[in-house]
This record gives structure tokens, C-alpha cells and sequence, in this order.
């Protein structure tokens, strides 16, 4: 077996090539950087050792065994993605108990997407680093826990900091769901069609909070606190489910067999020889995301279309009243109900995407390179869909035609709105392979935190403008938000080039 030389000789080879990288443009030569920046790039040249043709690599399990991985993965993110709208189903229940104002009520489903958008800043890159299985039955443990203080709540501000901690305990479901799907699909064909099920999941959660949580709200057995335990229950039968479910990040899969094998290749011993102690790795874990974020302008820009699009789902949610019962006469339920029209739309985007996998296949076939600006192919039309079925909302809301019009054009919406998402997802786990999880947390972060923002000035749009206009300025703003998805694609090969992090191909 090789020695632990052979994978220092590997760790110094990739750091001399960073340097000469380096030299040749321009930048100040790493050999005058300070340790811990030395010690930094000797974890990402660890990561790195891992190449997905080895033999042991999850990418080569049986498909049933990488799909079943997956279902089970994007079924948590739809239970704790509901939290987010059954919360909002319930409000005016939390307005009978603690009192307060609608906007200040509104801070609970605000706290709780913020947290998941902290919770990723430590949890991507530590499970980069540590594996993904146990950071899932630990988060969710907590998270089943942290709800029993949510049903508990004894006042408001407890109920808002309890949400904020479950939300940043169960955004482990919506941050290393991809990283997961990259470690077991990494870019093939099928990478786009497993994605395609984790954006689907992550949509279809918020579609059916409402309707649930107005369900539970209104039966006399159930009523406010069982919208929390609930979750509780849920929670932990997951935590158990998840202990089950087998370690997925590549270079923990490749030692562990390697250590069993009685023959392993160079590049397997030097994964083998190369370990890494997640408590020596703090500053790594605490500093990756923010390092990509501000390092890395396309992960932030596209986070922050992300929450916009994101953010538009809630501003619908705080729109369903006027829209449905004020101006179209529908009851409460039903006007929830049509919140459903965002799953029929998923449903589509899902059954959507081998057309784009096939521009992909076909992109890669002229290229000869599985280029990560081939996500967006498809997705430099149906952008377009984005201002189109809001400014179709926004004029058809009125009550003046049928309430059918406003209901397929969030349906359009909800067919537009993932396949963004998925396109977005499939490009930054493409480009960032080694540092997935993190690159994903820096994703979400800007993500999440303009899209709790939107929540709130849902609020303040449908109180002070009518349905018309509060949709309809949102429709206008997203016609310039168009461009962005264009930029990448033609210059985003050329803005990789000069990261240190990203895939130079």
C-alpha cells in the first residue's frame, strides 16, 4: 500500500500548481501567505484527491440504491420545507393567543427561513468535511425537538426565536440534499433528472403547508400546537430512518473501501493516508461559505435572483386572501386550496427535464466537456416566464374575469419558477464539485435571506397597493432580472477560469 508521502507529494504537487497559477497572474505568491491561508488550501488540495472515475466512487452505486437514497433525502426536505406555510395558515391563531400585529405575527415564518439560511454556513462545509449521513440525524433531531418549544411557546418572542432555531437546525434538509445528489450523480445525464426531484420536493413543501396548515387550524381537535408536534413525530421517525441510510460523500466512500480492499491504486491511498480532523478544519468550516460567497460573484448574484424567485411564493401566500376571497368570493380553504396550482406546475417541470437533459447531452457532444453553462440552455427561454405569469397574475386578479386565470398563471409560474432553481443548483454543484455543500450554503444564504424579507413586504404590498400592482410591480422588476441568466451563459466559462475553487472546464 502507498505511504502517507505518497498523498503529501500529491498535496504539494496541487499546492506548487496553485502558485504557479498564481504567478502567472499577477496575484501575490502563496509561499507569503500566512499558515492558516496554507493550511486552508492543503484541505481543498485534499478534497480534490477525489476523482469520480474511481471504482469506489457513489457515482458507480446501482441506480435503485442512489435513487432510493435520494427519494428518501427529498421526501425529508418536503416535510420540513411545510413548516415555512403551515406557520402562516396558522397565524391568525397566534394573533388570538400572544396578540400583536399581522407584521410582527409574520416574524415567525420570517425567522424560520432565515435560519435555514444560517444553518448552511456551518453545516455545508462541515459536511464537506465530516460526511453528510450524521449531520441529517443530528439536524433533524433537533429539529424535532426545537419544535416542542414552538408548541410550547409561552409567549411570542419565544415562539419566534424557537421557529428561527428550527429553521436553522432542519436547513440541513435544503442545503445537503444537493450536495448529496452531487455525490451521487456529479454531472451525468441523470444528475439533472435526481436534481429535478430535490428542486421539485423543495417547492411542493411550501404548496402544501397551506392547505395543511389551514386544515389542522380549523379542527377543533387539533388546533395551534399540533402544527408544531406534528413535526415532532415526523422528526424523529426520520432521525431513526436516517441512521439507516448509507454515508454518501465521496472520499469517506473511497477510504472505507479502500481500507477493506487488499489492493488500492495510488490515488485511492493517498484518500486513504489523507485525513481530515473536522475539529483541526473549525476555521475552514466556519469560513468556506462566506469565502465563496464574496469570492465567488456568480454563486452571490444567483443566490440573490434565487430569493427573489424564491421570495415570490410567499408574496403569492400573502396575496391569497385579497386575491381569492376579497376579489373572486372563494372561502378560506379554497382559496388556500389553489395554492395547489404550484404543485401541478412542479409536477411539469419535473416530467420538463430530459428535454433539457438532452440540449445537455447534445451541448457536450459539440463541446466534447459537460460544460456547466449548458444547465441554463432551456432556461434561456423559460426565464422569460418569470415577467409574463406575474404581470398575467397581477391583471387578472381584480375579480373582473374568472379566478381560473390567476390560478394557471401561478401554475405557469410554479413550472417556471424550479426549473430556474434546478438549472441554478445544477450549474454551482458542477462547478464546485469539492466544496459542494458549501458552495450550496452560499447559495442558499442569500437566498433564504432575501426571500424571509419578501415575506414581510408581502405584507406591507397587499396593505397598501391593490393585488394589481403589488404583483405587477414584481412583474416589471423581473423583466431586467432576465439578463442575468444570459451573462452566464456566454461569460460564464471565462469567470470560472479565474477562480481558485470552481471547475476550469
Amino acid at each position: 500500500m502507498a505511504s502517507t508521502d505518497n498523498a503529501e507529494k500529491k498535496i504539494d504537487e496541487h499546492n506548487r500548481a496553485s502558485d504557479s497559477s498564481n504567478v502567472e497572474k499577477g496575484d501575490i505568491i502563496p509561499r507569503n501567505e500566512n499558515a492558516a491561508t496554507r493550511h486552508e488550501d492543503q484541505t481543498i488540495a485534499i478534497l480534490e484527491l477525489v476523482k469520480a472515475q474511481d471504482e469506489h466512487h457513489p457515482m458507480h452505486w446501482s441506480a435503485f440504491k442512489r435513487w432510493g437514497i435520494v427519494v428518501v433525502y427529498c421526501t425529508l426536505q418536503t416535510f420540513v420545507a411545510l413548516t415555512s406555510t403551515t406557520y402562516v395558515s396558522a397565524e391568525f391563531l397566534i394573533q388570538e393567543k400572544f396578540g400583536g400585529t399581522t407584521q410582527v405575527v409574520t416574524l415567525g415564518q420570517s425567522m424560520f427561513i432565515l435560519g435555514t439560511a444560517v444553518g448552511p454556513i456551518f453545516l455545508g462545509p462541515l459536511s464537506d468535511l465530516g460526511g453528510r449521513k450524521w449531520i441529517y440525524v443530528i439536524s433533524i433531531a433537533f429539529y424535532a425537538i426545537l419544535n416542542f418549544g414552538t408548541a410550547y411557546a409561552l409567549n411570542l418572542p419565544m415562539l419566534v426565536i424557537f421557529m428561527f432555531l428550527a429553521g436553522t437546525a432542519g436547513s440541513t434538509a435544503l442545503s445537503n440534499v444537493a450536495g448529496t445528489i452531487a455525490d451521487l450523480f456529479g454531472d451525468i445525464d441523470g444528475a439533472g433528472q435526481a436534481m429535478a426531484l430535490f428542486v421539485m420536493s423543495a417547492n411542493i413543501g411550501p404548496s402544501l403547508g397551506s392547505p395543511v396548515g389551514e386544515w389542522i387550524a380549523e379542527n377543533a381537535n387539533l388546533g395551534l400546537k399540533w402544527i408544531f408536534l406534528i413535526n415532532v413525530i415526523i422528526g424523529f421517525a426520520f432521525a431513526i430512518l436516517l441512521c439507516f441510510i448509507p454515508e454518501t460523500l465521496p472520499r469517506l466512500v473511497i477510504a472505507k473501501a479502500a481500507a477493506k480492499s487488499a489492493t488500492v491504486d495510488e490515488q485511492e491511498a493517498a484518500i486513504l493516508t489523507s485525513r481530515l480532523n473536522v475539529l483541526h478544519e473549525i476555521k475552514f468550516i466556519t469560513t468556506m461559505t462566506f469565502r465563496i460567497m464574496f469570492t465567488e460573484p456568480i454563486v452571490l448574484f444567483l443566490g440573490l435572483y434565487n430569493g427573489f424567485a424564491y421570495g415570490i411564493l410567499f408574496l403569492y401566500l400573502d396575496g391569497v386572501f385579497d386575491v381569492f376571497v376579497v376579489n373572486n368570493g372563494l372561502s378560506y380553504i379554497n382559496a388556500d386550496l389553489t395554492y395547489l396550482n404550484f404543485v401541478v406546475g412542479e409536477v411539469v417541470m419535473f416530467l420538463f427535464v430530459p428535454v433539457q437533459t438532452w440540449f445537455y447531452a447534445r451541448d457536450r457532444k459539440k463541446h466534447g466537456i459537460n460544460r456547466p453553462e449548458a444547465r441554463f440552455i432551456t432556461s434561456l427561454v423559460t426565464v422569460w416566464l418569470f415577467p409574463i405569469t406575474l404581470l398575467w397574475f397581477a391583471f387578472t386578479s381584480d375579480g373582473s374575469v374568472s379566478y381560473w386565470s390567476p390560478v394557471v398563471a401561478g401554475g405557469v409560474l410554479g413550472f417556471a419558477d424550479p426549473l430556474l432553481w434546478l438549472s441554478m443548483l445544477n450549474y454551482i454543484t458542477d462547478s464546485y464539485p469539492n466544496v459542494a455543500g458549501a458552495a450550496i450554503a452560499a447559495f442558499l444564504i442569500p437566498s433564504f435571506a432575501f426571500a424571509a424579507g419578501l415575506a414581510h413586504l408581502g405584507v406591507l404590498m397587499f396593505d397598501n397597493m391593490s393585488t394589481k400592482w403589488a404583483m405587477g410591480t414584481i412583474g416589471f422588476i423581473s423583466i431586467g432580472l432576465c439578463a442575468l441568466i444570459y451573462f452566464i451563459y456566454f461569460f460564464g466559462a471565462k469567470i470560472r477560469s479565474r477562480s481558485k475553487l470552481a471547475r476550469k472546464y
